[in-house]
């Protein structure tokens, strides 16, 4: 299917559910300061230890899946999740918020792993689409998950954490059933130059130090507006949650649309280098537009050019790390780039809730500068690399 050898597929639905089950819980702020009787800071300090926790677990799982197989490995970590999760739904006070938060982060630090899945079982020439069509999956369960959330609300306010857990209990019947077990390679392959410091050493020469510097400012520009958008709405054209979650559900599409059709089709013709280049260029001009914003139409503007920069970046990054990543090191490696993308989940809300309260006309300088930031490395990293350091799939074979 779409070129695409079948055993991918399962991993795209265990993406898609345990994306589902995080953002389930993005419109619980209020409902949770309620319940526990504290402020929305406390609880979202609570909710914040998921990102810390699973900004640890990440390179753990990574690193453990390379010797013990993915399928495990998922298999484990999503068993953290669904008690994490089941704990939240039955917990009456705040300390066990906090510890429930936690071993659900735990578990979460697992989409390196299924990063690591994906180019395991595809071939360096559908990498891109293969990457494109997970964060297709992803896209579509940030989506998706506020709005199932909202829906569920209206029926009782502790559905959205039993049906959670739920989630991840059907990820753990869909790992189990449906995916085969890989590792990067076989044991024997695996015993040299895979220890702790060796992949550390990895982790510091280019081209993977550029590469996981450029995904770290990537995402944290991402999650910066993405978790102050519906904030941001609110304040600059007063609209509320349901029509944030309108303009999210056409972000999204618009991301599915071009992960799906174009971006293997672009990377083809321009390589990874270049494409990820154009992503960073096309995601600065959105967030320095923010400056200008002035009503519907403007925002409309820099809502599809967000989206498309988004739908690019994502995939090729991806690709661009898995391939300079050793294969017998890949899950390692891929964990640590997770592990930075959590990190930023722990930070970037906190500065874009300062700047919005500042001015919400200076809400995208922070990002821009990142993104800027991220284009430049990405310019310094080809002139210090060798030749093939982002060609076409064409030119690698």
């Amino acid at each position: 299917m779409f070129g695409l050898p079948k055993v991918v597929f399962p991993i795209y639905g265990i993406a898609l559910l345990d994306v589902l089950g995080l953002t389930i819980l993005i419109p619980m702020l209020p409902v949770l300061s309620a319940k526990y009787h504290t402020q929305p800071s406390v609880v979202g300090a609570a909710l914040g230890t998921t990102a810390l926790a699973a900004t640890i677990s990440s390179p753990f799982w990574g690193y453990a899946s390379d010797r013990y197989g993915r399928k495990f490995i998922l298999l484990a970590s999503q068993a953290c999740s669904t008690i994490g999760y089941t704990m939240l739904a039955l917990t009456g006070n705040l300390e066990l918020l906090f510890v429930s938060r936690a071993i659900e982060g735990l578990g979460g630090g697992n989409l390196g792993v299924a990063q690591s899945y994906i180019a395991d079982v595809t071939d360096e020439e559908d990498r891109e689409k293969a990457f494109a069509f997970g964060a297709a999956a992803f896209g579509i369960g940030f989506v998706i998950g506020p709005v199932l959330a909202g829906l569920l609300l209206q029926i009782d306010t502790s559905l959205p954490f039993w049906v959670a857990a739920g989630l991840q209990v059907g990820n753990l019947a869909l790992t189990w059933f449906f995916l085969p077990n890989t590792t990067s390679q076989p044991s024997e392959e695996r015993a040299e130059g895979s220890s702790v410091r060796a992949i550390l050493t990895q982790l510091r020469k280019p081209p993977l130090s550029n590469l996981m510097a450029r995904q770290f400012l990537y995402i944290f520009s991402f999650v910066y507006f993405f978790t102050i958008f519906s904030e941001y709405l609110q304040t600059v054209l007063q609209y509320g949650p349901t029509q944030s979650s309108l303009f999210l559900a056409v972000a999204g599409a618009i991301g599915a649309f071009v992960q799906i059709f174009l971006v293997d089709r672009l990377e083809k013709r321009l390589g990874a280098f270049v494409l990820s280049e154009a992503g960073l260029a096309v995601g600065f001009v959105a967030y320095a537009l923010m400056f200008f914003m002035n009503g519907l139409a403007m925002f409309l503007t820099i809502l599809v050019i967000w989206a498309a920069s988004g739908s690019v970046l994502r995939p090729t990054l991806n690709k661009l790390i898995s391939t300079a990543a050793p294969p017998e090191n890949r899950g390692a490696i891929l964990g640590f780039g997770d592990s930075l993308s959590n990190a930023s989940m722990i930070f970037a809300p906190a500065i874009g809730g300062i700047v919005l309260g500042i001015d919400p006309k200076l809400i995208g300088i922070p990002p821009a500068c990142f993104i800027a930031a991220a284009f430049v490395l990405g310019l310094a990293g080809r002139r210090g690399t060798k030749p093939d350091y982002g060609q076409t799939t064409n030119d690698s074979r």
